[in-house]
């Protein structure tokens, strides 16, 4: 890791920031995700390779175990400084989740909260008027008592002027209604009429309450991906390939990108699994991965060592050296050189050499069938000069 790297300081003011930092403090030491994981192990650390793919492949704030694990491995020496950064970032998530938790319960209340308007009950008699009626009305007259009719022989007067002694007519009036409400903001309909919305899409037509329609609509990862992915892409959908890859145990970069380290992972997927061998991933192999169980474990470095100084007692260094040389001890290393054909497992035997033997691509990924078949070799021809030690493209 270049001291550039080591000694830079942390950034950053969203998880996705973060993360993005860490990818680079990832790709500048050089390491991968297997090396990363036994390292961080050596320092006391639990950091599985797996587990830093995933890390590495969102843009959610990580742990903060993972990422001191991460750091520690790499060689950061300031890691308070990510430590801090990290912890000032959930703080200020935590805080902006509380304040929108606090405006929805402010802004959306219940409509059965808001008192409603009261109507007054009108009286059960008449209300007098407070002012007498003008002479000049036409319609006014002496009030008869209740339930009284007048008399046939009644003739009305030709003057009505008002007398003395006479008292201003009254005549009933109906209570007045009282004003209906100021009708609600437009802003308050609105948003009760979108609860309404979602209370009908909750509820169905039978009043039974629906599945969580907002789990079902989400999107599917590979929605809107190419129908077959292959090397040379980048992208989601290829990030979301080398995800699914890496949940299977294989160790393939988490970057968004269709490298040689892809393609190795994805024919030795194909491979263990006993499917085409194409290197390409269209929709068969994206349910397989979604539904195979994990690959089996690959042999740690040591395991292998151990085995192959055993197998080469005449030569126990040499053996190392040449199978890391070819594949970086890495069981399930497939190379595919330029001309179409492959090389497979610690020892990279090619197509024609599987042809020749009379196995299958995954009998070719077993470790004990590789370096045994190797030792036959060496057996031949009295040494290692059957392989080119030529290293491995850069995964």
């Amino acid at each position: 890791m270049d001291d550039g790297a080591r000694g830079a300081v942390p950034q950053a003011a969203t998880a996705g920031e973060y993360v993005a930092l860490l990818r680079d403090v990832r790709r500048c030491s050089g390491l991968t995700y297997r090396e990363i994981s036994r390292r961080a192990s050596a320092a006391g650390h639990w950091l599985p390779a797996s587990t830093l793919a995933t890390m590495l492949g969102r843009i959610t704030l990580p742990r903060e175990r993972t990422v001191v694990a991460m750091l520690a491995a790499c060689g950061v020496p300031d890691v308070d400084r990510w430590v801090e950064t990290r912890r000032d970032i959930e703080a200020r998530l935590s805080e902006r989740d509380r304040w929108e938790t606090s405006a929805t319960q402010t802004t959306v209340a219940p409509a059965a909260r808001q008192p409603s308007p009261v109507e007054p009950v009108p009286p059960a008699g008449p209300i007098p008027s407070a002012e007498p009626t003008s002479p000049a009305d036409p319609a006014a007259g002496s009030t008869l008592p209740t339930g009284s009719a007048p008399s046939a022989d009644a003739v009305p007067s030709a003057d009505p002027g008002p007398s003395a002694d006479s008292t201003p007519t009254v005549r009933p009036v109906l209570p007045e209604r009282s004003r209906p409400a100021a009708p609600r903001s437009a802003r308050r309909r609105l948003r009760l009429a979108v609860l309404a919305v979602l209370g009908a899409l909750t509820i169905g037509g039978a009043g039974t309450l629906l599945p969580n329609l907002t789990a079902a609509a989400k999107p599917s990862p590979t929605e809107g991906c190419p129908l077959v992915l292959r090397q040379g892409m980048y992208g989601p959908c290829v990030l979301n390939l080398q995800e699914r890859l890496v949940a299977r145990g294989l160790d393939v970069p988490v970057d968004g990108w269709f490298g040689p380290g892809t393609t190795s992972g994805l024919i030795a997927f194909q491979a263990l699994g006993s499917l085409p061998v194409s290197g390409t991933a269209d929709g068969q192999v994206l349910d397989e991965l979604a539904s195979q169980p994990t690959v089996p474990a690959a042999w740690p470095e040591d395991r292998i060592g151990k085995y192959l100084r055993r197998a080469f007692p005449e030569d126990p260094s040499g053996a190392v050296e040449m199978a890391r040389c070819l594949s970086e001890l890495d069981p399930y290393r497939v190379v595919v050189v330029a001309d179409g054909s492959r090389r497979w497992g610690l020892f990279q035997f090619t197509d024609t050499e599987l042809s020749r033997f009379g196995v299958d691509p995954r009998t070719a990924l077993d470790p004990y069938w590789n370096i045994r078949t190797a030792r036959n070799v060496w057996s031949l021809t009295g040494g290692f000069g059957h392989w080119q030690c030529a290293p491995s493209p850069s995964m």
